[in-house]
């Protein structure tokens, strides 16, 4: 990948989940777009959303893996299909782009690895652990991966440092809240200069 693709404005597709539902998905327990991975009838669904943004113009697609986060899928009893739902919808987002026979860039989506919105105050060995074993999977099928809104700058650190382990170019998806703090409370400046000396950039 080059890196000078992000030295201008480009555009990402919008919210997978949102896009499923709206189109017919349901939802199995609190899995939402993962259940479209885990039942064969809604992997056409997938692709089709996936195609969808790349014709209205998304230079960049998201793999559909932002609930294939390991203890979301304890939480729903599928824990077994934690490699399967990370590998299939990765799978699933390289075959809408030989479809759509366009030169768009692959992003593995990399979330929150516990909860969405709220800084993940777990040992800093738990949230690498889990960070790493869904990179793992993504990675090989991705030209990026994507830090899919985090909460906080230990875990931006955390995430950037697997990224660096797989050999992997990475961008952040940061949340903010409407004091335009992170959940953590940090500013987008504390955590930048934080994550330079953490990740060994400076």
């Amino acid at each position: 990948m080059d890196k000078n693709f992000f030295k201008k404005v480009r555009i990402l597709d919008g919210g997978m989940g949102q896009e499923l539902l709206s189109r017919g998905l349901v939802s199995k327990g609190t899995l939402w777009s993962a259940s479209a991975i885990l039942e064969k009838k809604f992997h056409n669904l997938v692709i089709d959303a996936h195609l969808s943004f790349i014709y209205a113009g998304a230079e960049v697609i998201v793999t559909n893996t932002f609930v294939g986060r390991k203890i979301r899928l304890i939480e729903n009893n599928v824990q077994e299909h934690f490699h399967y739902i990370n590998e299939q919808a990765c799978i699933l987002t390289l075959q809408a782009k030989e479809i759509s026979k366009r030169n768009v860039l692959i992003a593995g989506s990399l979330p929150s690895q516990k909860d969405t919105y709220v800084e993940d105050k777990r040992n800093t060995n738990e949230i690498e652990k889990d960070f790493y074993e869904q990179a793992k999977i993504i990675a090989p099928f991705v030209d990026f991966l994507y830090l899919d809104v985090v909460s906080s700058g230990r875990e931006i650190a955390i995430g950037s440092n697997v990224a660096l382990k797989l050999n992997k170019p990475i961008l952040l998806g940061i949340h903010l809240k409407k004091n335009n703090l992170l959940p953590s409370g940090e500013t987008i400046t504390s955590i930048f200069q934080n994550i330079k000396i953490t990740i060994g950039l400076v």
